[in-house]
């Protein structure tokens, strides 16, 4: 259920959450809601960026990891950003509190942790919902593409092409290497194998796939099998798929 470093930083550089995020200190400064116009603008510039950035990156974090938990397998994938924008409000609400105190002290009319939650929570719910429609759409909108690999290479920066070399597992990402250099993807493993199934290559062990073109010689060692890709790059061949490549004649082509 954990959120890897990385990940935390791919939310918060996302340019499209950046955008929103700039934007709604700007009109929060200016327009300063919740009696906060009393304050200088740098003043209440950073305390809007303060409370706006961290709602961001917070509720990505929190909404996501509750799509990934385990004990929330029983509810329906719809319903699981509305209780992760809940948590969220849960968490946000004591952020709010401690920095509405640290900005504006413990005026009368700063509202307190309970009335905070309740205005939070409506809007975190409304908006993980919108998102979650948008992004519904998204997906439908690039159902339609020519081929499952234009869905895969749209993921990469075109400078890296399409001649695909081979894929790795590392941690949450996938390592893709091509003939004009490597990027790490944001994605699961099986979900990369998928989107290539109209591409010429063979899985050969639990973390690694490798492009026919990609395979440069085989070398065995001590029983073990091994593939030397056109990047002299070693990767290992388990047992469980040796077979798929001497029935292809990979083998056979290299002995």
């Amino acid at each position: 259920m954990h959120l890897t470093l990385r990940e935390l930083q791919l939310m918060v550089l996302d340019k499209r959450s950046l955008a929103i995020c700039v934007t709604a200190v700007l009109i929060c400064t200016i327009a300063a809601p919740f009696g906060t116009g009393a304050t200088p603008v740098p003043i209440r510039a950073v305390y809007w960026s303060l409370c706006i950035f961290s709602a961001s990156v917070m509720s990505s974090a929190i909404i996501t990891s509750a799509h990934r938990s385990q004990a929330l397998d029983f509810l329906p994938i719809w319903a699981k950003s509305p209780v992760g924008a809940l948590a969220f409000a849960l968490v946000y609400a004591g952020v709010l509190v401690a920095l509405t105190r640290l900005f504006f002290g413990n005026r009368p009319s700063i509202p307190g942790y309970v009335e905070l939650f309740f205005y939070s929570a409506p809007i975190a719910v409304a908006v993980a919902v919108i998102v979650d429609l948008f992004r519904a759409d998204e997906a439908l909108s690039e159902a339609p593409t020519a081929s499952p690999s234009d869905r895969f290479f749209k993921r990469l920066k075109p400078a890296l092409g399409r001649d695909l070399i081979c894929l790795s597992m590392q941690d949450h990402y996938v390592e893709v290497k091509t003939k004009l250099g490597a990027q790490l993807v944001l994605m699961r493993f099986s979900d990369a194998l998928e989107e290539l199934t109209d591409q010429p290559g063979w899985r050969i062990h639990r973390s690694h796939w490798v492009a026919e073109d990609g395979v440069a010689d085989i070398r065995r060692e001590g029983g073990k099998t091994f593939i030397v890709t056109t990047d002299d790059s070693e990767l290992p061949v388990s047992r469980t798929y040796l077979s798929a490549l001497r029935n292809d004649g990979v083998i056979k082509r290299f002995s």
